[in-house]
């Protein structure tokens, strides 16, 4: 059996996957009450700072009063500020602060923090933590890395620019607290972010470098490499030591012990014992997304480039290496991202080369600032020029490129069976050629050789499937992957906080969002709404409509108008309000933006319709001159009519509207006909009257609000009127994002959180 090591590790890892698919983690659960003040007891094995705040990653921890066990690490924030004692690394500390668990993604697309630190193994944060009380022992060797990291940190800030300091600090450092968020999110969208991670380019640059130099001065050789080795793991343990820089770690150092026992290095074998180490101390890894693209790099490289290689011009390695990794990373992208920049391929052909130059100047900046004289500042500055020149040119590159037609592919996450479908592919096109040069090697042997030698030269025979059947195959598999059609109706009401936000798609793929706003989260648009659109596929709305123009309702909305970091590529085709809007600061902003993106904005009022394939909306209220009290009166009320279903979107309409929609609804014969009811106001007990609903007879109703909202929405008063008319009653707050999914005048109902998960 060739690699038989590798083999064994492959099965491991395989059994892990199938372990945590019939096993999957439980969601951890807060043991503490949030916000409550506590006194903890652990060992200090992280700290780094965060802009002007000390953080301290605590183990062994334990509870003071009273006395008991915490499962996992705690993560501790502490202003410098206010800092009389900072702890050494390794030491036993004291520490009081406010206990903050990690928020779950309630929506689909949502980043997921409590599975990110459940993965790392975090059980929650204390705020405004105060060390009282410190050990005298701690590790030497973890408090010597934090002085060094802090040391080339500062040098850093002493001779760039906040922004390349940041930025430099990620890629040599691994300190990526402190990122440029712009020059994060701009690297990223391009298909560049993973020159922020520790990975086999430092490793080699580094620990090569070191091992050569070693051996130039005469050095026995197994010195050299255990020094060499050595020096790379404080190097992973000082910059954090992510997966990616394990698994650099670890490749290196069999690379060095098959140098000193003359054997062959085996790169597949070393990546396969990598994987297992990592996954034997946290078998979750295997769901991280860092650990799946830095291995699924290697991978691709190892294992596709006999498949993947340029015929006649060497000048195409380059590209066909990017090919490679294209194939493994392609369904992970995907599966994270929800989209795929499609000029990554040209962009990291400049980009990888360029990168050596960059940490080259990087270290050299790092060992002149070292130096106590004034000429090792000048020349740090120098290198430090360096750096500045070539991520201006990186950033420039990203910005061009992103300006270029189709730069970013929105497919969506595909579903499993697509993403196995595209590396049984994969698989098969890497089957077909090993066997094709196993009956390559052999044919000869059986007389094929001699009877046809003059036909091909005296050669072998290259057994092996065409490169047209192979460009095939790839190239179904990719549209096979990136294909997302739509399946009948779907209304996803989405849980925003205290808030309003409802995506629609028609039969025929066509999407509609009515609001997208929250008083209660911050930057709805970038963190929720944007990636739940990009999670579905969306990168154009046919039309967005507001119901009013209260911050709740609009918030996410304008961030996307404004084109701050990724909602630019969400187009946005037109814009639809009332028609009694109140004309205040709001409506101009709002204005004065859908003018710089040239949206066109039309006002609806009662009689008004817009049909799209299996969707009908109407508007109910307000009528034609109606002059609204608030902006809440003003409200757009709209019946939506979906292959058979009917649903009444309120806003915050009031008494009065909800009395004029229920009149319109009553000329129209339609006075019991509502399926979906989507409560006015959040559940307010001022809206939802007892004659609406007597007269709508909901069959179900959902409430948007946020979590503990001041309001007490949804209250009690309107829950009760909803049960009286006998409506099943959903609400964001208890079930994250709600969506209906609609079927030939039946629908079904899907909360993204199941009752495990409340």
């Amino acid at each position: 059996m060739r690699r038989p090591l590798c083999c064994v590790c492959a099965a491991f890892v395989v059994t892990v996957f199938l372990y945590l698919q019939i096993n999957p983690a439980p969601v951890p659960k807060l043991c503490l009450e949030e916000g409550s003040i506590v006194t903890l007891q652990g060992r200090v094995v992280q700290k780094y700072t965060q802009e002007e705040t000390l953080v301290l990653q605590l183990d062994c921890v334990s509870m003071v009063h009273p006395k008991q066990k915490i499962d996992g690490r705690v993560l501790c924030y502490i202003e410098q500020k206010e800092c009389s004692i900072v702890p050494k690394a390794g030491s036993i500390i004291a520490v009081e602060g406010k206990v903050s668990g990690f928020s779950r993604a309630r929506n689909p697309g949502e980043f997921d923090a409590q599975g990110y630190y459940q993965l790392q193994g975090v059980a929650f944060r204390l705020y405004r933590a105060e060390v009282i009380a410190q050990g005298s022992g701690y590790s030497a060797y973890r408090e010597y890395l934090y002085q060094i990291r802090h040391f080339f940190e500062e040098i850093f800030d002493s001779v760039l620019s906040p922004k390349d300091a940041s930025i430099m600090k990620a890629i040599l450092l691994g300190s990526k607290s402190g990122l440029d968020e712009e020059s994060k999110q701009l690297f990223q969208k391009s298909g560049i972010a993973h020159i922020f991670a520790i990975s086999g380019l430092h490793i080699t640059m580094l620990g090569m470098g070191l091992y050569h130099i070693l051996r130039k001065l005469w050095i026995p050789q197994p010195l050299c490499a255990v020094v060499s080795v050595g020096v790379m793991v404080a190097y992973g343990d000082l910059a954090g030591m992510s997966s990616s820089a394990y698994r650099a770690v670890v490749m290196f150092g069999l690379q060095l012990a098959a140098q000193m026992l003359r054997r062959t290095y085996d790169m597949l074998t070393a990546l396969a014992l990598a994987a297992v180490l990592i996954l034997m101390e946290e078998p979750r890894y295997l769901y991280y997304s860092g650990f799946q693209l830095s291995f699924g790099a290697i991978l691709g490289i190892g294992c596709l480039s006999e498949l993947i290689k340029p015929v006649r011009w060497k000048v195409l390695e380059p590209l066909c290496a990017s090919l490679r990794i294209f194939l493994v990373h392609f369904p992970i992208m995907l599966s994270v991202y929800y989209e795929f920049p499609v000029y990554s391929f040209l962009l990291n052909l400049v980009i990888i080369p360029a990168m050596s130059v960059l940490m080259a100047a990087g270290l050299v900046c790092l060992a002149a600032g070292s130096l106590p004289a004034v000429f090792g500042f000048w020349l740090a500055k120098l290198a430090g020029g360096v750096c500045h020149l070539l991520l201006a040119c990186f950033e420039g590159l990203c910005v061009l490129s992103l300006r270029l037609p189709f730069a970013n592919w929105v497919v969506g996450k595909p579903d499993l069976w697509r993403s196995c479908a595209f590396c049984a592919v994969v698989v098969f096109l890497y089957a077909a050629h090993q066997y094709g040069a196993f009956l390559s090697k052999r044919l000869p042997r059986e007389g094929l050789y001699h009877a046809r030698g003059a036909l091909y030269g005296q050669k072998e025979l290259a057994v092996g499937l065409p490169a047209l059947v192979k460009f095939v195959a790839v190239l179904s598999a990719v549209l096979l992957l990136s294909d997302n059609p739509a399946d009948g109706v779907s209304m996803t009401f989405l849980d925003v906080g205290q808030g309003d936000c409802i995506w629609i798609e028609s039969a025929a793929g066509e999407q509609f969002l009515v609001d997208g706003g929250s008083s209660s989260k911050s930057r709805t648009g970038r963190y929720t709404i944007v990636p739940f659109l990009k999670y579905n596929g969306v990168s154009v709305l046919e039309a967005v409509f507001l119901t009013h123009l209260d911050s709740d309702h609009i918030s996410g909305i304008m961030e996307m108008l404004e084109g701050s970091g990724q909602a630019l590529e969400i187009k946005i085709k037109r814009l639809c309000i009332s028609d009694a809007v109140i004309e205040d600061e709001p409506y101009h902003e709002l204005k004065a933006l859908c003018e710089r993106r040239q949206i066109p904005i039309y006002r609806l009022k009662a009689g008004d319709s817009m049909e799209a394939c299996g969707l009908r909306f109407e508007v109910l209220h307000p009528h034609a001159g109606y002059e609204a009290a608030s902006r809440n009166s003003s409200s757009l009320v709209m019946k939506l009519e979906a292959e058979g279903v009917t649903a009444l979107l309120t806003g915050d309409v009031e008494a009065d509207g909800e009395q004029a929609a229920a009149g319109r609804l009553l000329q129209q014969n339609d006075a019991a006909g509502i399926d979906i009811y989507k409560a006015a106001h959040h559940g307010s007990k001022y809206s939802n009257t007892q004659a609406l609903l007597s007269q709508l007879q909901p069959e179900t109703a959902i409430i948007s609000c946020g979590e503990n909202n001041r309001y007490g929405h949804p209250h009690t008063e309107t829950v009760e009127r909803l049960e009286q008319t006998g409506s099943d009653i959903w609400i964001t707050k208890d079930t994250g994002a709600i969506t209906i999914h609609i079927r030939k005048g039946s629908y079904t109902i899907e909360p993204f959180l199941k009752n495990d998960q409340k």
